[in-house]
């Protein structure tokens, strides 16, 4: 069953964000609707003070980075109110694609409110069924798709696009109060969607779903899947091949969307049907029973994945090499190996920071010494690289990092961060003052010049809220920014 009260609390922030980083409290204040100020909703769509995304900036390995939107908590709210009220009428829509394997399902046990109706370990055998008595492979997927989404082209795809420039004030229709509120979420933009919320994993398939319907009605001997934004098609011949091609490429330019021509791909099958490299992880033994047999699998088994990293440089093998490892038991005098195989994988791909995290705080527990002047150099070799080139994601887990393991900042890393530009580090870095992990030195000039009511509505909303709510930066001028604004000044009375 839709849950206004899950999406919010389980769909508001990117999963890809450090821990702190939560909505249950939130979730369970704005979902009882009897008690909200008038502010924060209309009964229909129409004027509404419009809001600037939050915006953080992700790595990803060897790949294009992607910047993650978390919308403002009033927006996000109404938009995410519309689509559970409206989960009927979109289910129905979603169900008409005949390719979808990424169909939206709300769940209750997940991390997640809204997932796939299949993920990426299901797909070999999806394609070993889809396959079957086809020679040739398409495969293709949508270059920036969530950035480029034209919002305009919702009501297109759910209405037909005759239908909606008919009628393109007219909030009686589903696609115009999806496309109302997501306009009104990034500051009135018409393009893009923001990456990271719940929400848009909803919009993209209502879309894809009319791209599915017309593509499938136009070639009708078509196999295959698409998972996401990305297609694998099968066909009995080339020329069906480059006809299925054509006719994807005419149906997405009618959407304003186009095919990745670096990832488009026609090949001849039998082709391989999922990488080598995770089960080359899976499978290793670690068989050994004594300390250097163990220390030997050890060592081995990171050497492996070292290599395939190098083989594999766009695949999060050290992320699965770590998560495979964990398994283990890797305590005593085996402890500080593991420890400094750990700091490799962190040092050479930051993205691995969450898990090497989860394992030092395991052990941590278990009474194995964290060898805290090593990880001072790591964060501080973060920091200094990665603030520098705006990249703010592996700053924000390095500072977390330090913040759980209870490491001091050095002077160098107090005096870069503030010149970052991104909203979730500040925070991060105050938590860490707070901690006392940091020494008066510390410049929070530029975060305060934030402390507005304008601002609660622009890029820094979450750092003027919330560090307003902790205490932690002052306002500018003498009223309170946030009890001035009656929906912000609502979150904060309740908590």
């Amino acid at each position: 069953m839709p849950s206004l009260k899950r999406l919010l609390s389980h769909g508001f922030f990117p999963m890809e964000l450090p821990q702190p980083f939560v909505s249950y409290r939130f979730a369970q204040t704005v979902s009882r609707l009897h008690s909200l100020p008038s502010e924060f909703t209309l009964n229909r769509p129409g004027k509404f003070k419009a809001a600037e995304l939050a915006r953080h900036n992700l790595a990803r390995k060897h790949k294009l980075r992607r910047v993650l939107g978390i919308p403002n908590p009033v927006h996000f709210f109404n938009l995410a109110k519309e689509i559970v009220d409206s989960w009927s009428d979109i289910e129905k829509i979603v169900q008409k694609s005949n390719l979808s394997v990424t169909k939206p399902l709300f769940s209750s046990t997940d991390e997640r409110a809204i997932v796939p109706e299949t993920s990426p370990p299901d797909w070999p055998h999806l394609r070993a069924q889809y396959r079957v008595n086809r020679r040739y492979l398409l495969m293709t997927d949508i270059l920036q798709f969530y950035p480029s989404v034209y919002t305009h082209s919702l009501p297109w795809a759910i209405h037909s696009r005759s239908e909606a420039k008919k009628k393109q004030h007219d909030f009686s229709l589903l696609g115009n109060r999806l496309d109302f509120w997501v306009r009104c979420a990034q500051d009135k933009q018409t393009r893009g969607i923001p990456i990271g919320p719940d929400t848009s994993r909803v919009l993209a398939e209502l879309l894809l779903s009319a791209v599915d319907k017309e593509l499938t009605s136009q070639i009708e001997k078509i196999h295959g899947f698409r998972a996401i934004d990305n297609y694998e098609l099968s066909l009995q011949s080339r020329s069906e091949a480059e006809e299925a091609l054509a006719v994807l490429q005419n149906i997405l330019s009618r959407f304003e969307l186009q095919l990745n021509e670096s990832k488009t791909r026609i090949l001849e099958l039998p082709f391989e049907l999922s990488s080598s490299w995770p089960r080359l992880l899976r499978d290793f033994e670690f068989m050994r029973s004594s300390i250097q047999g163990r220390i030997f699998d050890l060592t081995e088994y990171f050497s492996l994945a070292f290599q395939l990293a190098d083989t594999n440089p766009s695949e999060s093998v050290l992320r699965y090499a770590i998560a495979r490892a964990r398994e283990e038991d890797w305590s005593g005098s085996i402890w500080q190996i593991y420890q400094d195989l750990l700091l490799q994988c962190a040092t050479a791909e930051p993205g691995t920071i969450m898990y090497v995290l989860a394992e030092m705080k395991k052990y941590q527990n278990y009474g194995n010494a964290v060898d805290v002047d090593k990880f001072q150099e790591l964060v501080e070799g973060i920091v200094t690289t990665h603030v520098p080139l705006g990249q703010a994601s592996e700053v924000a887990w390095a500072i977390w990092l330090a913040v759980v393991l209870g490491i001091p900042l050095t002077e160098p890393i107090q005096k870069i961060l503030p010149t970052l530009e991104d909203p979730l580090v500040p925070l991060i870095t105050l938590h860490a003052e707070q901690r006392g992990l940091t020494s008066k030195n510390l410049d929070k000039s530029r975060w305060e010049s934030m402390m507005t009511k304008e601002e609660l509505y622009g890029s820094n909303w979450i750092l003027a809220y919330e560090a307003d709510v902790k205490n932690w930066l002052h306002p500018v001028g003498r009223k309170n920014h946030v009890d001035s604004d009656p929906c912000f000044s609502f979150l904060k009375r309740n908590g």
